[in-house]
Protein backbone atom coordinates (compact mmCIF):
# COMPACT_ATOMS: atom_id res chain seq x y z
CA UNK A 1 0.00 0.00 0.00
CA UNK A 2 1.18 3.69 -0.71
CA UNK A 3 1.06 4.88 2.84
CA UNK A 4 1.78 8.61 1.24
CA UNK A 5 -1.28 9.13 -0.37
CA UNK A 6 -3.64 11.84 -1.10
CA UNK A 7 -6.85 12.07 -2.06
CA UNK A 8 -8.11 15.62 -3.03
CA UNK A 9 -12.23 16.49 -3.64
CA UNK A 10 -13.75 20.23 -3.43
CA UNK A 11 -12.29 21.31 -0.01
CA UNK A 12 -11.16 18.50 1.26
CA UNK A 13 -8.12 16.10 1.07
CA UNK A 14 -7.62 12.90 2.67
CA UNK A 15 -4.22 12.49 3.53
CA UNK A 16 -2.56 9.02 5.21
CA UNK A 17 -2.20 9.26 8.44
CA UNK A 18 1.72 9.54 10.02
CA UNK A 19 2.79 8.83 13.09
CA UNK A 20 2.75 12.68 13.89
CA UNK A 21 -1.00 12.34 13.45
CA UNK A 22 -1.56 9.46 16.67
CA UNK A 23 -2.34 12.07 19.60
CA UNK A 24 -5.00 14.05 17.32
CA UNK A 25 -6.31 10.48 16.44
CA UNK A 26 -6.70 9.21 19.67
CA UNK A 27 -8.02 12.88 20.92
CA UNK A 28 -10.93 12.48 18.89
CA UNK A 29 -11.59 8.67 19.30
CA UNK A 30 -11.75 9.57 23.00
CA UNK A 31 -13.85 12.31 22.46
CA UNK A 32 -16.13 10.16 20.79
CA UNK A 33 -16.04 6.67 22.19
CA UNK A 34 -19.37 6.15 22.90
CA UNK A 35 -19.81 5.89 19.50
CA UNK A 36 -17.76 3.09 18.98
CA UNK A 37 -17.58 -0.68 19.70
CA UNK A 38 -14.32 -0.27 21.81
CA UNK A 39 -15.18 1.81 24.64
CA UNK A 40 -11.99 2.17 26.58
CA UNK A 41 -10.10 4.94 26.75
CA UNK A 42 -7.01 5.13 24.57
CA UNK A 43 -3.68 5.73 25.92
CA UNK A 44 -0.43 6.85 24.03
CA UNK A 45 1.21 3.74 24.05
CA UNK A 46 -2.08 2.08 23.00
CA UNK A 47 -2.18 4.42 20.06
CA UNK A 48 1.23 3.26 19.15
CA UNK A 49 0.81 0.17 19.45
CA UNK A 50 -2.39 0.35 17.28
CA UNK A 51 0.09 2.17 14.40
CA UNK A 52 2.81 -0.31 14.68
CA UNK A 53 -0.12 -3.25 13.54
CA UNK A 54 -1.89 -0.84 11.25
CA UNK A 55 1.42 -0.17 9.07
CA UNK A 56 1.43 -3.60 8.83
CA UNK A 57 -1.77 -4.41 7.26
CA UNK A 58 -1.79 -3.48 4.01
CA UNK A 59 -5.45 -3.35 3.00
CA UNK A 60 -5.93 -1.20 5.80
CA UNK A 61 -6.38 2.86 4.79
CA UNK A 62 -6.41 5.63 7.17
CA UNK A 63 -7.02 9.11 6.48
CA UNK A 64 -6.90 12.40 8.19
CA UNK A 65 -9.12 14.46 6.64
CA UNK A 66 -7.70 18.47 5.93
CA UNK A 67 -9.74 21.51 5.05
CA UNK A 68 -7.64 24.31 4.22
CA UNK A 69 -4.27 22.33 5.47
CA UNK A 70 -6.17 21.94 8.79
CA UNK A 71 -7.15 18.89 9.98
CA UNK A 72 -10.71 18.39 10.30
CA UNK A 73 -11.13 14.52 10.95
CA UNK A 74 -10.36 11.04 10.24
CA UNK A 75 -11.81 8.36 8.25
CA UNK A 76 -10.45 4.50 6.94
CA UNK A 77 -11.56 1.38 5.58
CA UNK A 78 -10.67 -1.65 5.43
CA UNK A 79 -10.47 -4.06 1.85
CA UNK A 80 -12.09 -7.42 3.17
CA UNK A 81 -12.71 -10.64 0.48
CA UNK A 82 -16.07 -9.52 -0.01
CA UNK A 83 -16.35 -5.30 0.64
CA UNK A 84 -14.58 -2.57 1.63
CA UNK A 85 -15.46 -2.02 5.26
CA UNK A 86 -15.72 1.70 6.58
CA UNK A 87 -13.93 2.46 10.04
CA UNK A 88 -13.19 5.25 12.12
CA UNK A 89 -15.15 7.91 10.60
CA UNK A 90 -14.64 10.91 13.63
CA UNK A 91 -15.27 14.49 12.95
CA UNK A 92 -12.90 16.72 14.89
CA UNK A 93 -14.88 19.78 16.69
CA UNK A 94 -13.42 22.45 14.19
CA UNK A 95 -14.73 20.20 11.26
CA UNK A 96 -18.14 19.91 12.13
CA UNK A 97 -21.44 21.93 10.67
CA UNK A 98 -19.68 22.34 8.07
CA UNK A 99 -20.30 19.59 5.69
CA UNK A 100 -16.33 18.95 4.96
CA UNK A 101 -17.00 14.85 6.54
CA UNK A 102 -20.29 14.53 4.51
CA UNK A 103 -17.68 15.82 1.31
CA UNK A 104 -15.04 13.66 2.59
CA UNK A 105 -17.15 10.48 3.35
CA UNK A 106 -18.79 10.76 -0.37
CA UNK A 107 -15.14 11.11 -1.61
CA UNK A 108 -13.76 8.37 -0.12
CA UNK A 109 -16.44 6.50 -1.14
CA UNK A 110 -15.83 7.48 -4.74
CA UNK A 111 -12.40 6.58 -4.54
CA UNK A 112 -13.02 3.24 -2.86
CA UNK A 113 -15.50 2.40 -5.61
CA UNK A 114 -13.55 3.90 -8.32
CA UNK A 115 -9.93 2.01 -7.56
CA UNK A 116 -10.58 -0.58 -5.02
CA UNK A 117 -14.22 -2.60 -4.91
CA UNK A 118 -18.21 -2.07 -5.74
CA UNK A 119 -19.17 -2.86 -2.05
CA UNK A 120 -18.88 -0.75 0.62
CA UNK A 121 -20.05 -1.28 3.87
CA UNK A 122 -19.95 -0.12 7.54
CA UNK A 123 -21.33 -1.34 11.14
CA UNK A 124 -22.92 1.21 13.31
CA UNK A 125 -24.27 1.34 16.93
CA UNK A 126 -27.29 1.71 16.67
CA UNK A 127 -27.47 3.85 19.61
CA UNK A 128 -24.86 6.48 17.22
CA UNK A 129 -26.25 9.54 16.62
CA UNK A 130 -24.77 9.28 13.30
CA UNK A 131 -26.92 6.67 11.92
CA UNK A 132 -28.82 9.96 10.06
CA UNK A 133 -25.09 11.13 8.93
CA UNK A 134 -24.30 7.70 7.06
CA UNK A 135 -27.75 7.47 5.42
CA UNK A 136 -27.08 11.12 4.31
CA UNK A 137 -23.65 10.09 2.80
CA UNK A 138 -25.74 7.34 1.10
CA UNK A 139 -25.63 4.50 3.09
CA UNK A 140 -28.62 2.17 3.84
CA UNK A 141 -29.32 0.15 6.49
CA UNK A 142 -29.46 -3.72 4.96
CA UNK A 143 -29.35 -5.64 8.35
CA UNK A 144 -29.63 -5.51 12.22
CA UNK A 145 -27.74 -6.99 15.07
CA UNK A 146 -28.91 -6.52 18.76
CA UNK A 147 -26.77 -3.67 19.05
CA UNK A 148 -25.46 -2.22 15.38
CA UNK A 149 -27.39 -1.76 11.71
CA UNK A 150 -25.09 -2.94 8.74
CA UNK A 151 -25.03 -0.59 6.85
CA UNK A 152 -24.21 -0.48 3.09
CA UNK A 153 -23.59 2.19 0.43
CA UNK A 154 -27.02 2.32 -2.19
CA UNK A 155 -26.00 1.31 -5.61
CA UNK A 156 -27.87 4.40 -6.42
CA UNK A 157 -24.90 6.74 -4.64
CA UNK A 158 -23.74 9.54 -6.60
CA UNK A 159 -19.80 9.33 -6.92
CA UNK A 160 -17.55 12.77 -6.52
CA UNK A 161 -14.72 14.06 -8.41
CA UNK A 162 -11.45 13.18 -7.18
CA UNK A 163 -7.60 13.45 -8.17
CA UNK A 164 -5.27 11.21 -6.39
CA UNK A 165 -1.41 12.36 -5.49
CA UNK A 166 1.21 9.78 -5.13
CA UNK A 167 0.21 7.09 -6.97
CA UNK A 168 -2.26 4.28 -6.86
CA UNK A 169 -2.91 2.90 -3.50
Amino acid sequence: MNRHLLISSGPITLRSIGEADLENLRSWKNANRQAFFFKDEITPEGQRAWFQSYLGRPNDYMFVVEAEGRPVGCMGFRLEPVAADCYNIIGAPQGTGRGLMTHAMKTLCSYILKEHTPRLGCKVLKANPAVGWYQKCGYAIVSDAADYHQMNLDPAFKAVEYRIEGGKA
